[in-house]
């Protein structure tokens, strides 16, 4: 029989159903609190969001979670491990850590050399950042990138995972700095193309590996805090949402309301989930399932390089798809625009296919999920990316993105580069870049792990 999978202090959190658990329950009953004239109020749209479609978003969660303990439950254990022993770092690893690195920083230079193509130049920047003003997105139109070549900035949720195992297992100063430029730029990208998804997906992932790999030797008190780390986790959430929100939204709205900031930045922050619920039911009235081809629930394909430029979507999809800018205007709040995630796949696929759809997710997750545990390479690498995924799962379906394409086929490779086994010719790291520990490996050189 298959042993389940152990769990290591402070990592329920990170679990598939421990982060659906965090957001989905808070963000549905808050949902149902609000009436629609709070809707009319606070986010200038009717509410149209149904209890019955609160419970089948409530009921699509319990599926994936459920299935998704299940398969970690009962997948077998890998054999292979992405890191074995601390203080000996794995080659290879740090080789691919590398080449991430400076494929992101293509990814940047491309992506800002496009921005100033379109007429950005440094001194709107600094026009933005000083006047915490940047609601009117010209700086993000400027940015707008070359898609399947400025999309490789995303290259950068692979390499903060990777450095992040390195740096685990040992000291070094330039991957550090690397991992803090990496940090710095998705800050400044996250700023000046209101795009906070830039800094989200490269600050979970980091969490989460810190949060498993470092918690396996911490000791009982401080496995205890790591238990209750979203207590302190979700008021830095809010901060940095509030601060955001200070440049972007505030600047418009603060000679239009009465609220003071932080009521307004709770308001606004509360909103961002209870509107895309709403959003989720205006789609399943005004664009369901059949009638047209799936759109978000497989975005990746149709967003790709040469299908997006070809528009085939719009040409292989009969009738004419109605566009969400086209529903939320007419129904909802265009500035409010996220499609939700739960009601996405049964908006694509209808009841029994959304369904089937989560199931699906849940046996993927389940097997990631496990294999992180278990510290087996593709586990360990990918599903960082997943949890993620699972916390803003209430606003979209982030993981099947064309953004997360490119982190995604790089950890896969990664994974499988790092996993398959050693030949008979080994060259240890250089030991000016990762000392090893004297307690773990003594006088010896510090050999590529198998």
């Amino acid at each position: 029989m298959t042993a389940p999978v152990r769990r290591r202090g402070g990592t329920w959190w990170i679990s598939p159903v421990g982060a659906l658990a965090l957001v989905v329950p808070i963000t549905l009953l808050l949902t149902a609190r609000l009436d629609d004239n709070a809707f009319r109020l606070f986010y200038r749209s009717p509410k149209s969001v149904t209890g019955e479609t609160l419970l089948l978003i409530a009921v699509a969660v319990l599926v994936l979670g459920a299935t998704a303990a299940v398969t970690a439950s009962l997948a077998p254990s890998g054999k292979r491990r992405l890191v074995r022993t601390t203080g000996v770092v794995p080659r290879r690893l740090y080789s691919a850590g590398q080449a991430l690195f400076w494929l992101t920083m293509v990814g940047y230079l491309l992506y800002f050399a496009v921005g100033a193509s379109n007429g950005l130049r440094p001194a709107d920047v600094f026009n933005a950042l000083f006047s915490q003003s940047n609601y009117s997105g010209d700086l993000k139109e400027q940015l707008s990138g070359v898609a399947g070549i400025t999309t490789l900035t995303q290259v950068g949720i692979a390499f903060v995972i990777v450095a992040t195992y390195l740096l685990l297992q040992a000291r070094d100063r330039r991957l550090a700095l690397q991992l803090g430029l990496v940090f710095f730029l998705s800050l400044v990208r996250s700023f000046i193309a209101s795009e906070r998804l830039a800094l989200v997906e490269v600050t979970v992932p980091v969490i989460v590996v810190l949060v498993l790999a470092g918690g396996r030797s911490l000791r009982r008190g401080k496995r205890a805090a790591a238990r209750l780390a979203p207590l302190v986790l979700a008021p830095l959430l809010f901060l940095l949402f509030a601060a955001f929100e200070f440049s972007r939204s505030w600047q418009f709205f603060k000679t239009r309301t009465d609220e003071s900031f932080p009521v307004f930045a709770v308001v606004r922050l509360a909103g961002y989930y209870a509107t895309s619920y709403n959003n989720g039911e205006l789609h399943l009235l005004h664009d369901p399932y059949p009638g047209r081809m799936p759109l978000d629930s497989i975005a990746a394909l149709w967003s790709a390089p040469g299908i997006a430029q070809l528009g085939l979507y719009d040409r292989l999809s009969a009738p004419a798809p109605v566009t969400a800018q086209n529903v939320l205007e007419r129904f909802g709040n265009p500035e409010f625009n996220n499609p939700g995630g739960v009601t996405t796949p049964f908006v694509d696929f209808g009841l029994l296919g959304g369904f089937l759809f989560f199931i699906v997710c849940g046996v993927v997750i389940g097997l990631l999920y496990r294999g992180f545990v278990d510290g087996s390479p593709m586990g360990a690498l990918l599903y960082p990316m997943v949890v993620t995924g699972l916390f803003d799962l209430p606003r979209y379906l982030y993981w099947t993105q064309g953004r997360v394409v490119p982190a995604v086929v790089c950890l896969v490779a990664v994974a499988l580069y790092v996993g398959r086994p050693v030949g008979v010719s080994r060259q240890p790291l250089p030991r000016r870049r990762f000392p090893a520990p004297p307690a773990a490996v003594g006088n010896r050189v510090p050999e590529a792990v198998r």
